[in-house]
């Protein structure tokens, strides 16, 4: 013999009576079959009774019979689960691909934009046939009817009651799942015999085991509904619904894949993703040193515009004399110098002065030499000395020691009258003049600062 829905429903109502008969009230128990709540909620029987705080305590019960058993076997969500392996390969991208923007390794401007996309496809093609396979066992995916409309609503206690002969002795599968998914989530389960007497298979929990709190929902029973609608004078629109009031009142009932999840959160975590990759491979293809093109390609191209483009000149015309290999080249002579008394040298005869050859040639220049060029320089500064005479005094001083100097006036750059003594060049690079300056303490033990100058133009 085999049980309806209906005979389910009375067997289950009359099992919590039971279960509930010592529990601690202030009233009248209440039972009542065939519940209805907004949104289609459907509860098949319902146990409610005032409890000693002033509160109500509610009870509700999802009966499944042979017929109705889509109710209470899983399926997997298949939509879901692509979604959560979409989500977790582009996050695992995402990771993959800044962690190696930062390290260097398949970068686009070190390694080609070939091995850049191969390593993205790779890890994202990995991470999702990973997800699939460890992950699509999870009760995440596993949707059953009957849990999933348990989620959509508060009551104190939560039940399914099932049929014997629901599940058949090759579908134990499923009877498992339903019994882990009632564990976890705090609902109960009861087994009905043919004999209408229920089997404990799982109690609910006392303590709310949802992390997001679930809504109060107010039911009320589907004949009292009907009623309602019957004499407030919607009869006739209600035909319209083929007279099919049920159907109104919960329009996808028998349609068990209504309470499946959205996917707002995969669709953020997805563009989140996305656009961190883009900035990655955007900052990265900014960096790349080198355009690399087809080799075979370009020879073509150069072939073909071979006639339309100059040869290199067979001649070259240069300003500056021919160094013979075999004799020596005083760079003195190619200076032109003005040589004159320093003993009598005043700031105006040499605002820039250079020793050079030891000391042996003393040249000097204006400031107009310096405004050649806009640019800053960099000098190493042996000394700062207050007029020309103390000025020349350190020139020979470094000349003693075969060391070329020279010294500017503070005038060129500045208000100050005082000269800077310098060794070596001025200089356009600091790096350059950081380099010089270290060998000249490393060679001859004196200590130099660096002075970056510019020309005074007012």
């Amino acid at each position: 013999m085999f049980l309806g829905e209906e005979d389910i429903k009375h067997a289950a109502v009359s099992f919590l009576k039971t279960h509930y008969k010592y529990r601690p009230r202030s009233g009248e128990t209440k039972v009542q079959l065939d519940m209805r709540g907004e949104g289609g909620i459907v509860a098949d029987g319902m146990l409610r009774f005032p409890k000693e705080d002033g509160g109500f305590f509610t009870a509700t019960v999802e009966a499944t019979a042979r017929e109705t058993k889509e109710e209470v076997f899983y399926r997997i969500q298949r939509t879901l689960l692509v979604w959560d392996s979409v989500t977790f390969s582009l996050l695992c991208t995402m990771v993959m691909v800044v962690w190696t923007h930062f390290d260097g390794t398949y970068a686009l401007h070190t390694d080609g934009i070939h091995w850049r996309v191969f390593s993205m496809l790779a890890c994202l093609v990995g991470s999702f046939v990973f997800y699939q396979l460890f992950f699509r066992r999870q009760f995440r995916y596993h949707y059953i009817y009957a849990i999933e409309q348990f989620k959509q609503y508060h009551a104190d206690e939560q039940w399914i009651a099932i049929g014997e002969d629901v599940f058949a002795p090759d579908e134990t599968k499923y009877k498992e799942e339903l019994r882990e998914q009632c564990v976890n989530n705090g609902f109960g389960m009861i087994i009905i015999h043919p004999d209408r007497t229920a089997r404990l298979l799982a109690t609910p929990a006392r303590e709310q085991l949802f992390g997001v709190k679930r809504k109060m929902v107010d039911f009320i029973k589907l004949d009292d509904l009907r009623s309602t609608f019957r004499s407030s004078g919607y009869t006739k629109w209600l035909a319209a619904f083929n007279g099919n009031l049920k159907n109104w009142i919960a329009p996808v009932i028998g349609e068990t894949q209504r309470f499946k999840r959205h996917y707002y959160h995969q669709q953020m975590l997805s563009i989140l993703a996305i656009s961190v990759i883009s900035g990655m491979l955007y900052l990265e293809w900014t960096k790349r040193p080198v355009v690399y093109v087809d080799e075979l390609m370009h020879e073509t191209e150069m072939e073909a515009k071979q006639s339309e483009l100059d040869g290199e000149p067979r001649t070259l015309i240069i300003d500056a004399p021919v160094v013979p290999f075999d004799k020596d080249f005083d760079l003195s002579d190619l200076i032109e110098s003005n040589t004159v008394d320093t003993s009598s040298a005043t700031a105006k005869e040499g605002e820039i002065i250079l020793s050079i050859n030891g000391g042996e040639d003393i040249l000097y220049y204006d400031c107009e030499r310096f405004y050649r060029s806009d640019a800053d320089h960099f000098l190493l500064v042996y000394r700062l000395s207050g007029d020309l005479t103390s000025a020349m005094r350190d020139l020979r001083q470094l000349a003693s020691r075969n060391i070329d100097a020279g010294a500017i006036w503070e005038g060129c750059f500045s208000t100050a009258q005082s000269y800077y003594v310098f060794v070596d060049q001025m200089m356009s690079d600091s790096l350059v003049a950081a380099s010089r300056a270290q060998l000249y303490e490393d060679n001859f033990d004196i200590e130099l600062s660096i002075k970056r100058v510019e020309p005074n133009f007012k």
